[in-house]
Parts: C-alpha cells; structure tokens; sequence
C-alpha cells in the first residue's frame, strides 16, 4: 500500500513538473520580455511567475478578433475568456480539460499562491479590451487590472504586503505594457486587436468603431506614440519610492518600461538590445541579494 501511495506522489509531482515546463517554455517564448525579468525571482516564485506569464498569453488570445469579426463581433473572445472564468471558479475542471496552462494555474490555486479575485481581475481587463475601452481613464484602470495585478501577484508571491509597495508595483506593470504596446505598436494593430481607447480614434478623425489598422494610416502613427508614450510615462512610479526588496523584483518590468517609453516602435521582429537586457540584469542582481 505504501508503494502505491509513493508512486501516486511521484507520478502527480512529475505531471506538475512537465505542466512547469510547459509554462516556462510558453513565456520564454511568446513573453521574453516579463520571462527576462522573472529569471532574477526565487526559484519557487520564478516557476509560479511562469504560469501567470503563460496565464496572460492565453488570455492575450481572446483579443484578438477573428476574420468574421465584423458579424459575429468579440463573441469568440469572450467565449474563452469565459472558460478561463471557469477554470478559476472550479479548479478541478483543469485537470479534465487536458490543458497545461490552465492545470498549472489550478494548482496555484489549491496551493494559495494566488487569490482567485485577482486571476479573475486580469480576465476582466481583458475583455475591457475585447469590448473597446472608451476613454483613457478606462485605459489606465484597464492597464492597472490587467498587467499592473499581474505583477502585483509576483509581489504578493514575494511577501510583500504593503499596499503602497504593492500599488507602485502595480503601476511598473501598467507602464511595461504600455511601454510593450509602443515598442511594437504597427504589429498590434494589424493584429486585429484593439489595445487603445475609443478616445483616440475619434481624436486623430476616425470612428469609434473604425478598424485598428486605420491608426496607421497618414499621419495618425505620430499622434498615437505622442499620447500613447504620454499616457505610459504617466503610469511609471516615482523612482525610488519603493524600497522593498521583494516589491523592487516584482517590479523589474518598470526597467524596460522606462526604456521603451524614450523611443518609438521597433521594426517586426526586432529583439532587445543588450543595453536592455544589461538594465534589467542589473537591477535583478541588485535586488536579489540577500
């Protein structure tokens, strides 16, 4: 009986080494940037890290429309946002629906690495975007819920309980994003997604409901980065404001936010320099000393 006992362990840690894995890989690959930063956490918050990066992949996926969009409008979408709703609600179902991600995210859950309300708050910024945010001020909210929470789960998962800590962490996360929205800007828009408010549409002459790919178009690129690179840098924190350790890792994305928010887009496929890389190595060992 004790053999069998000790198999069922061993074969239940492998199969949640190889759903790891499968995250780790997933933003090493689609999330390099947040995947960079993470690698300077604790080896247990790093792996957790992973599964929140991958998490936010797939969610990323909903907001992108497909080809029939124009008739069936964001429907897909919100179809699987709503499953990821579900998942969070019952975490059992992970294992039946045979699917890493959402396996690795449950057993975050059951461990109480994270809280339920704030995988949840990440799905909502998402569909906030799925929908179209209408104004800025929805946008900043949208950043803070979305990536600003994701971060301030890495905090949280560092110890850090402060709430001004973790509301500066919150906003490094918010300004990365935008930051990453600038950076690759041209590729997002003819992606079908639709990252920017409403308000900006209407500011540079379109409709509300115009296609993202219009902001391309003319003069309109010069007038998004403008505001776009205003409406991020307005987002970093105060340099120096935080002075926890913990809530420093958590927000090392803020290095490469304040970067990206100095200059424009990139060309497709464009990977980071080594000054980048140096900055947030830099500030990862710093940090990471005990």
């Amino acid at each position: 009986m004790l053999h069998k006992e000790v198999n069922a362990v061993s074969t239940e840690e492998d199969a949640s080494a190889v759903v790891r894995t499968a995250c780790a890989e997933i933003a090493r690959q689609r999330d390099p940037d947040r995947h960079l930063c993470a690698m300077f956490l604790p080896p247990e918050v790093r792996a957790a890290a992973f599964v929140l990066i991958a998490f936010n992949y797939e969610l990323s996926r909903a907001t992108v429309l497909p080809v029939s969009a124009p008739v069936t409008g964001p429907m897909a979408g919100l179809i699987r946002l709503q499953w990821w709703r579900d998942i969070i609600a019952a975490p059992d179902r992970a294992t039946q629906a045979r699917h890493d991600v959402a396996t690795a995210v449950a057993a975050l859950l059951r461990d109480g690495r994270v809280a339920a309300e704030s995988l949840l708050t990440v799905v909502d910024a998402r569909e906030t975007e799925l929908c179209r945010v209408p104004d800025w001020a929805a946008w900043r909210q949208m950043m803070l819920d979305g990536p600003g929470m994701m971060q301030r789960m890495v905090a949280q998962m560092l110890g850090e309980d402060d709430g001004p800590a973790l509301d500066a962490v919150a906003q490094a996360g918010a300004a990365f994003a935008a930051g990453g929205l600038l950076r690759h800007l041209p590729e997002v828009l003819r992606s079908g997604r639709m990252p920017l408010p409403q308000e900006m549409l209407t500011a540079v002459g379109l409709d509300p409901d115009a296609e993202p790919s219009a902001l391309s178009e003319g003069d309109r690129p010069e007038h998004v980065t403008t505001r776009l690179r205003q409406e991020g840098q307005s987002l970093l924190p105060v340099r120096g404001a935080v002075r926890s350790r913990s809530a420093r890792l958590a927000m090392l994305p803020g290095v490469l936010a304040a970067r990206d928010l100095r200059r424009g887009p990139v060309l497709p496929g464009a990977v980071r320099g080594i000054g980048d890389r140096l900055a947030v190595a830099a500030a990862g060992l710093m940090n990471g000393r005990a």
